[in-house]
């Protein structure tokens, strides 16, 4: 009995750190999960937080050899979890075991999100907008797929899903991750908006909390992307109730 306790204590445990660091590190999709309830929300804060440790690896690692160490080793934790083998000892690990994350029909989306990681660690920028846009629906559109799919969306919705995520990503961090390119996002992430809008704005009320940060885009791009706390929970809430995009 004692045993059920403390592993009922970890799993506890590893799902308060993953909804913190989402919350600390990414408020937009923080927020949009506030609409999700139980397993399905457990599930997107996990989710997120796995993001967030692939974000953290550029910037803690002092060469790209010891970054590529740190992605393989979230490449064998999945690989591991779906073979059956001892769920590694981090939060965002037990968490994705816990929630079914590291199921083989997320592989794809799983390791592209991995293997995209991989290009901030020698620093080699973007040349053109196209560069920059791709290698967002790689990295953080494929983070958005996985969350439709997560709450039960169609494979269509994961793909506009991809997209929008892409200008999501433009319209908030664009300018610092491609300073050349900066003239350029704001108009690419508007038109990326107008062009998902309508297809993100027919997701069933289950599945929009993964969808509800993606409502913020053309403001991140009228605003450089600087932050605006109270019109953002507002805007979310108006997509959620309304379907406004």
């Amino acid at each position: 009995m004692r045993q059920k306790t403390v592993m009922s204590e970890q799993r506890t445990d590893s799902a308060t750190y993953c909804s913190t660091t989402v919350q600390s590190q990414d408020e937009d999709r923080w927020l949009a999960c506030g609409y999700a309830s139980g397993a399905k929300q457990r599930a997107l804060f996990a989710l997120y937080a796995f993001q967030i440790e692939l974000r953290r690896i550029p910037g803690a690692v002092s060469e790209p050899a010891l970054g590529e160490i740190r992605l393989q080793w979230w490449r064998e934790a999945f690989e591991e979890i779906r073979s059956g083998k001892p769920v590694r000892a981090h939060p965002v690990v037990e968490e994705i075991a816990e929630t079914g994350l590291a199921s083989e029909s997320y592989a794809a989306l799983i390791d592209g999100a991995i293997d995209a990681a991989a290009y901030p660690l020698y620093g080699e920028g973007f040349a053109d907008i196209e560069a920059l846009e791709q290698w967002l629906m790689s990295a953080d559109g494929a983070i958005d797929a996985m969350g439709v799919k997560i709450l039960g969306g169609d494979q269509e919705l994961a793909d506009v899903a991809k997209k929008a995520g892409s200008g999501f990503a433009l319209a908030r961090e664009g300018r610092g991750l491609a300073p050349n390119l900066a003239e350029q996002v704001a108009d690419r992430a508007r038109a990326i908006a107008v062009n998902t809008r309508q297809l993100l704005a027919k997701a069933s009320a289950d599945v929009t909390p993964a969808l509800l940060h993606l409502a913020l885009t053309k403001l991140y791009a009228a605003r450089a992307g600087k932050a605006f706390p109270i019109r953002k929970r507002l805007k979310m809430f108006s997509a959620m109730a309304l379907g406004r995009f």
